[in-house]
């Protein structure tokens, strides 16, 4: 059992010494290997990057074919767009821009990651009733994909209707 643990939050890792059953927290050379080792997974830690949306179901149903989006994620923010398929190609009238609006949607804030616990706090969302918002997911990274499921509510009239569960599936691009 590791005498360390790891917070990240607003992307400031916060590692915790305590040696389970001590009287006194003191380092040995083992446990100085392991912080070294910790440092290094920290330095390159699969959370931070952009990543891409392979696959995703809401309600367990898959996401649009033509569905694409975007998550950037730094050491404590993130941001994602996503986009539909638009229907309109080229944008003649204001109705045209406003179609292909629609098929857009973009969000970002902040986040905190404890365990597999992951919750982004919406500070920019594109309906104003999500913004100050906080949604908590499970997450996991298997090699380059990162899996996150949870549930995202849905509001209409300023008032949450209900909660759609979200499986995604991001691979690392950068």
């Amino acid at each position: 059992m590791s005498a360390f643990t790891v917070d990240i939050q607003s992307g400031t890792a916060v590692v915790t010494l305590d040696v389970h059953g001590a009287p006194v927290n003191t380092l040995s050379t083992a446990m100085a290997q392991e912080f070294d080792g910790l440092l290094t997974r920290l330095e390159s830690d699969p959370m931070v990057g952009a990543i891409v949306l392979i696959s995703g179901k809401a309600d367990g149903q898959p996401y649009p074919g033509s569905t694409r989006s975007l998550k950037i994620i730094t050491k404590g923010h993130f941001a994602v767009l996503s986009e539909e398929a638009r229907g309109v190609q080229e944008l003649k009238t204001a109705a045209d821009s406003l179609q292909a609006f629609r098929t857009m949607g973009a969000g970002a804030g902040t986040y905190t990651l404890q365990g597999t616990t992951y919750t982004e706090t919406l500070d920019y969302f594109a309906d104003p009733a999500y913004a100050g918002r906080s949604v908590t997911f499970t997450c996991r990274t298997e090699g380059d994909r990162f899996l996150q499921t949870g549930a995202f509510p849905v509001f209409e009239k300023g008032k949450k209707v209900r909660d759609v569960k979200l499986d995604e599936v991001w691979r690392r691009i950068e």
